[in-house]
């Protein structure tokens, strides 16, 4: 009989059926949290133990009273999470034919606001790029080339944190007129990001750096060349290490990023919060301003949603409309405008009556 399920093993079968996906603990948690919450405010208004609670029971107007209730103090954020995990959940309940349609369309949501992707300008990925580039600006950091390496990689691929860290030796390829980087993305998606030689040449420099400071970690045999950085190092070997020369993690590889961004004094010019991230809109953001389609940009930065990719299309957009105000001939037009109302101002006060204006015939009302 549909819709006489009991909730708690309608959850459990959920659950189940999302094994595949490889939800992260946190994830689940999440999840688990949302889903009791509901079910307790649907409890509490039915009057009825959460324990007894079937699948039909489960009508809109409980849900509107149950979201109702718990959103009260909550973040908007909050709302649209849990919101997502229940709409999730009767999409399970419909596909196993338990219900015959969701009822989560009825239940009111917070907007999802429009955050528009915020790059650097590209006066300050300059100056990003000389303070890592230009022996002549000094730098706090003790380790030059691996900054250059870690931060030009994410500027000029646009890869997430995640994706910069997991990156190995033997994910790089150097075949002339093929040079490009494999990453796993998001639901271990692969894929590979085109690069260019003068990026290899900084790698090459920050290996050799590498091996100097940590000879014990690099391969001893089977090297041919002194001249080959690469071939001291395994294909598993990661790309990018920490000053202890392992694996490099996110807080380390965040630490680099701000205090390479201090140096170069653009700081300030980043998204709250945004640290690799900003370099992966700058990368995303020059791409559309030299023609990337959304379609392209979604296969350069592994999205999984067109909507995503064409964020930046708006972003880049509203940058070109403030970059067009900033126009010399507006201040022109503004100045001329001026004059021709203070010559104005001057008329009136002479006459005492207000001059005639071009399309305002003297005298008409």
């Amino acid at each position: 009989m549909k819709g006489n399920l009991l909730v708690s093993e309608a959850v459990d079968g959920w659950f189940l059926a999302r094994a595949p996906r490889k939800d992260s603990p946190h994830t689940r948690a999440a999840y688990s949290r949302d889903l009791a919450a509901i079910i307790a405010g649907a409890a509490a208004h039915l009057g009825r133990p959460a324990d007894e609670l079937r699948i039909g029971d489960l009508t809109l107007s409980v849900l509107r009273h149950a979201f109702g209730v718990w959103s009260q103090g909550r973040a908007a954020a909050s709302v649209r999470r849990a919101h997502s995990t229940w709409s999730g959940f009767f999409e399970y309940l419909v596909s196993e034919e338990h219900l015959d349609g969701s009822p989560m369309p009825g239940v009111g949501k917070p907007r999802s606001p429009q955050r528009l992707p915020k790059p650097f300008a590209e006066d300050d990925a300059a100056r990003i790029v000389r303070t890592l580039t230009d022996a002549a600006v000094r730098r706090r950091q003790p380790w030059p080339e691996l900054d250059a390496a870690v931060v030009l990689t994410a500027m000029v691929t646009g890869v997430r944190s995640a994706e910069l860290l997991a990156v190995d030796i033997g994910d790089v390829t150097r075949t002339h007129g093929n040079q490009r980087i494999k990453v796993l993305g998001k639901g271990d998606a692969e894929r590979t990001i085109p690069i260019e030689p003068v990026l290899l040449d900084f790698l090459a420099d920050y290996l050799d750096s590498r091996r100097a400071r940590f000879p014990g970690t690099a391969r001893q045999r089977g090297v041919t060349s002194d001249d080959d950085a690469w071939a001291w190092w395994r294909p598993n070997d990661p790309l990018f290490v920490d000053r202890t020369g392992q694996r490099m993690r996110t807080g380390a590889l965040q630490y680099l990023v701000e205090l390479v961004y201090r140096d170069a004094g653009v700081n300030a010019a980043r998204a709250r919060g945004a640290l690799v991230h900003a370099l992966r809109h700058t990368a995303a953001t020059r791409l559309v301003e030299r023609g990337a389609t959304a379609v392209e940009l979604m296969d350069f930065l592994g999205h999984r949603s067109l909507a995503t990719s064409q964020g930046y299309l708006a972003s880049t957009a509203a940058g070109v409309r403030a970059a067009a105000a900033r126009s010399p001939v507006y201040g022109l037009l503004a100045a001329s405008e001026a004059e021709v109302d203070s010559e104005t101002d001057r008329e009136t006060d002479r006459s005492g009556v207000a001059a005639p204006t071009q399309g305002d015939p003297a005298g008409d009302d």
